[in-house]
């Protein structure tokens, strides 16, 4: 028994001095920056998903982008619609039927007529149904009730503010807009032009607009007229829109349907422009 223990006391020593020592030597942490970064980006990702989550910040981006696509798909009834109101008497040019309108503008001036000034009015209408959808939201905060309620009568009020800062914003935009719709007009008063001839593009226009005819007055001359017509448009669209969609979604239901909205929205925006056409 004493040989047994003497051999592996001798054994156990032997291993002790083959194998390395392992202490004093740093070792990596299994976490380190690996797990710093993994950790990180949730929380990054959180934190966007949180801002974006906020009602004013997403009015902001949907009324953009909502914006955008509208006014690109209505842009040929758009542009005719500013050829008809520049009409005075004495021109009759495009006093015909919708679609008679419709088919001459694209005889003379080709499919790109019908997108005349849609660049700009993108432009110009992502940022005005941004601001408008989001200062909307924001002035709602102060008008709200504690049960996040509202009165028609605030509705209103909050909607025509929006309007206002909308239009203050947009508008040397929306004058650019509407020289890019009537230059390749064929108006007599307007004399010939020859269909070689380059059109100046949105930044040209501004820029001779600002250097020609005042500066930045000329940017914002018509001003006052537009926001007497806008603020009461858009307190109207906001207000028929709130209260018609309380009847068109069925009561409890938090994500209404996509077309009850739309049918909302398209009802909302006839009453508004039907009351504020003149103006």
């Amino acid at each position: 028994m004493s040989l047994n223990r003497q051999d592996a006391t001798q054994k156990n020593e032997s291993d002790a001095t083959t194998k390395p020592t392992m202490q004093g030597l740093p070792l990596p942490s299994p976490a380190g920056p690996v797990k710093d970064s993994i950790s990180g980006s949730p929380s990054v990702l959180r934190r966007t998903r949180n801002r974006l989550a906020d009602p004013v910040v997403a009015a902001f981006m949907a009324g953009g982008v909502a914006g955008a696509v509208s006014r690109t798909i209505v842009s040929p009834l758009e542009r005719l619609k500013i050829l008809l109101q520049i009409q005075s008497v004495g021109r009759d040019e495009y006093r015909l039927s919708i679609w008679q309108a419709l088919k001459k503008m694209k005889r003379e001036e080709g499919w790109r007529g019908f997108m005349r000034g849609n660049g700009t009015n993108c432009i110009r209408i992502i940022p005005y149904s941004a601001v408008q959808f989001g200062s909307y939201n924001f002035y709602k905060k102060f008008a709200e009730t504690p049960e996040g309620e509202m009165t028609p009568t605030r509705r209103l009020i909050c909607g025509g503010i929006a309007g206002i800062t909308s239009v203050t914003v947009t508008y040397p935009l929306d004058i650019v807009r509407t020289r890019l719709s009537i230059q390749s007009a064929s108006f007599a008063g307007l004399g010939s032009r020859d269909p070689s001839q380059k059109l100046p593009g949105m930044f040209t226009t501004m820029v001779t607009i600002y250097k020609n005819e005042g500066g930045t007055i000329a940017l914002y001359r018509g001003i006052v007229p537009t926001v007497a017509g806008v603020a009461p448009y858009v307190g109207l669209n906001f207000m028929t829109y709130e209260s018609v969609r309380k009847y068109l979604t069925p009561e409890g239901d938090k994500n209404p349907n996509p077309w009850r909205k739309l049918l909302a929205g398209a009802i909302s925006g006839a009453v508004a422009q039907t009351c504020t056409y003149p103006l």
